[in-house]
């Protein structure tokens, strides 16, 4: 669960916890309100290669990316990191097309 710090991820992550899955979570930085259910949870920065490894060490059935750069509404209608934002969001889904084994 890439995200799994944030509000949606850190809810997915109980949902899938309910369903009785294993579930790995990385952001970074942990929920603000309350423990992580996720099984595993790396704190790292996902615009990185080397933490998107060490994430996806192992084959998963499923990835949920809920990673994002937020300040709020005002950060993000604002207008002013818009190319940032996006940014971001393209360097951590090209990173997870890739096999871990793969070369950069």
């Amino acid at each position: 669960m890439c995200g799994a710090g944030g509000f949606i991820g850190s809810h997915l992550v109980s949902r899938l916890k309910r369903e009785g899955l294993w579930v790995r979570g990385c952001d970074l930085k942990r929920p603000e309100f309350g423990e992580t259910e996720a099984d595993d949870f790396v704190v790292g920065d996902l615009r990185r290669l080397d933490v998107c490894r060490a994430v996806i060490d192992r084959p998963f059935d499923e990835l949920y990316q809920f990673a994002a750069d937020m300040g709020g509404a005002g950060y993000i209608f604002a207008g002013d990191h818009d190319a940032d934002m996006m940014h971001d969001s393209a360097m951590i889904k090209n990173f997870f097309r890739r096999r871990p084994s793969q070369p950069t």
